[in-house]
């Protein structure tokens, strides 16, 4: 029998808890029907609750970690009121620190150039091992120097482990830092400076139990970030004008219709809808595709010559109203113009372009099963001049409802699919015929095709949220999956991949987006964590905590992850990827947006 109990550190280990209270809630609105009270599904989501608490479950390290985490907060919120209202530092900052506390300087004086053009960025080359000499309030002033009248200013911290000492009360904790702000440099635009480092911080018993006492602060990393001016600016009110359809829809939040759309789809408030940029109407300026949420009107902004746009949905036959996923502007009839696909539900819709931005609904492509559509991706697999249609599937019923097993290393997802553009004659799923088929139910949320051995074919990677990446070698257009052999599985939450030449050495590399937990890795490296599982298992759960993932391509048919060295993995909660240029300075940079769902209101969940 499988032990199927949850625990304190099966739910917070994995950075899961937030799914398994919206499964919860999901359920919970599925019941209502049944007549089950506020009050019974109150209770049910106060017993998930108290899943979450260590001392449940004795945790004495993360009893530790939220006294520590509580007391890192409350010290970046009283460097923070130094800051911006100029409130004394060694009164703010002395309650934190051991009477004798020692810490390393914060911020070393001598600083490596690792790129000077805009962004600047500095860093230390090994930082000094030796004992911490620097009192408190110096190291401190030292290290938030730079921060010259901030505004924006934001301090984070996030513990990523926790090492009892010999002595009750005492341990050591791996902290992340960081801190972000715009400063006065005397320029006509606030320019910006982000701070990151990690520090080994060790901690003593205060009179508190609750409220520990740092008895040291050792520097293991640290890099400073500098911009001359924004990098960006927020043009959105230039460029979509504000007409009905941005204040009656785009500028309010997914939450705000939660509740005010009929449940028929996907809650409005997770924001798996997609977006699509290309030329449709053949001016040499690209428009945009976005797609809404269940109940809401897609839109298509079309670019006007003075940089603005012109909502034209209702004019092109496409303002739906359906829940629509993955969006696709690409040429499928070979008629250099931009079609249209969208992933709706378990179909696939192909409208034709007739060249003017006007589209018609041409096939409707669906799956064999109900499962949705996440995410659609185009190539010509068999090199025989027009794009085929891979589409990414998720969950076989609904998100929230349908449950990976094993969390870590599911399989019971369902199918993806392969859509041969046969021309005339339609499109036929070949998945099984290429190879497809091979490790294909792994709950999938993005694909991306690229000749990674360049031998002329396109092969294609698949970023699984809940355990393995496959990576299909095209050989003359069969498939095999490779990711074992090529190191690039990646067991980990999969959600986003990019391809690109990252070290500019010929061929391409991966970028794979995850999840990062600091929780996981806090637990899953402990020798108390699953002491009865195999060390194998114990490896995957701890890999699946790391966050992003950089494969460097060996040119040999392997890859090397690189991600830790190159500073890339701490994403935060991670979705899509994207690599880009942003600096012009021939380098491809790496866009990783994050987050997801945080409330503090158990009723409002």
């Amino acid at each position: 029998m499988r032990d199927t109990t949850l625990r304190y550190t099966d739910i917070l280990s994995l950075g899961i808890l937030s799914l398994c209270i919206l499964s919860l809630c999901v359920l919970c609105s599925a019941t209502t029907a049944f007549a089950q009270s506020a009050a019974d599904r109150r209770a049910q989501i106060d017993e998930l609750m108290e899943k979450s608490n260590p001392k449940a479950d004795d945790w004495q390290t993360e009893i530790d970690h939220s006294h520590a985490k509580h007391q890192m907060k409350d010290l970046g919120k009283a460097l923070a009121k130094h800051l911006e209202k100029g409130a004394d530092l060694s009164q703010g900052v002395t309650p934190f620190f051991a009477a004798d506390a020692k810490l390393h300087r914060l911020r070393p004086k001598v600083l490596d150039i690792a790129h000077e053009a805009n962004p600047g960025v500095r860093r230390t080359s090994v930082p000094d091992a030796s004992r911490p000499t620097q009192p408190p309030i110096i190291a401190l002033k030292e290290l938030i120097a730079p921060l010259n009248k901030p505004r924006n200013l934001r301090f984070a911290f996030k513990i990523t482990s926790v090492h009892p000492g010999e002595t009750e009360g005492y341990y050591d904790t791996s902290v992340l830092y960081q801190v972000y702000a715009n400063v006065n440099d005397g320029g006509s635009s606030p320019s910006g400076i982000q701070q990151n480092a990690t520090w080994l911080v060790s901690w003593r018993p205060g009179h508190d139990p609750d409220h520990p006492l740092i008895q040291s602060i050792r520097l293991q990393r640290f890099e400073e970030i500098t911009t001359a001016g924004a990098l960006f600016t927020d043009c959105t009110a230039s460029v979509i004008p504000p007409d009905e359809t941005w204040k009656a829809q785009m500028a309010l939040g997914g939450e705000y219709w939660y509740g005010r759309v009929d449940a028929v789809g996907e809650l409005n408030f997770l924001g798996h809808e997609g977006v699509a940029v290309g030329d449709v109407n053949n001016d040499d300026l690209d428009d945009v595709y976005v797609a809404a949420g269940n109940g809401l009107p897609n839109r298509l902004y079309i670019q006007q010559p003075d940089g603005s746009t012109r909502d034209t949905a209702y004019d092109a036959g496409m303002p739906w109203l359906d829940p629509t996923k993955g969006v696709l502007l690409v040429d499928i009839d070979n008629d250099d113009d931009q079609d249209l696909l969208l992933a709706m539900g378990p179909t696939i819709v192909y409208c034709q372009n007739d060249g003017k931005g006007v589209f018609t609904p041409f096939r409707k492509l669906r799956a064999g099963t109900d499962a949705a559509f996440y995410s659609l991706s185009a190539a010509d697999y068999d090199n025989d001049g027009d794009l085929d249609i891979y589409g990414c599937r998720y969950v076989k019923q609904q998100y929230g409802l349908s449950i990976p097993m094993p969390f870590h290393d599911a399989n019971n997802g369902p199918p993806n699919h392969l859509l041969r553009n046969d021309g005339a004659a339609g499109f036929k799923d070949v998945t099984r015929e290429v190879g497809l088929h091979v490790n294909n139910s792994r709950f999938s949320l993005a694909a991306s095709w690229s000749d990674f051995d360049n031998d002329g074919d396109l092969d294609l990677y698949v970023a699984n949220d809940f355990g393995r990446n496959n990576l299909y070698r095209n050989d003359g257009g069969t498939f095999v999956d490779i990711a074992p052999e090529a190191g690039v599985e990646d067991q980990a939450a999969g959600m986003g991949v990019a391809w690109s030449d990252i070290d500019l050495d010929g061929d391409l590399d991966l970028h794979v987006a995850n999840m990062f937990s600091s929780a996981g890795q806090r637990i899953a490296y402990q020798t108390r964590f699953k002491a009865s599982a195999g060390e194998g298992i114990r490896k995957e759960l701890q890999h699946h905590t790391l966050g992003n993932a950089l494969f460097r391509n060996n040119d040999d048919g392997t890859f090397e992850d690189i991600g830790e060295v190159a500073g890339i993995r701490m994403g935060r909660w991670s979705w899509g990827a994207k690599t880009i240029d942003i600096n012009n300075d021939a380098y491809d940079d790496i866009i990783a947006p994050n987050g997801f769902l945080t409330n503090a209101r158990k009723d409002d969940l």
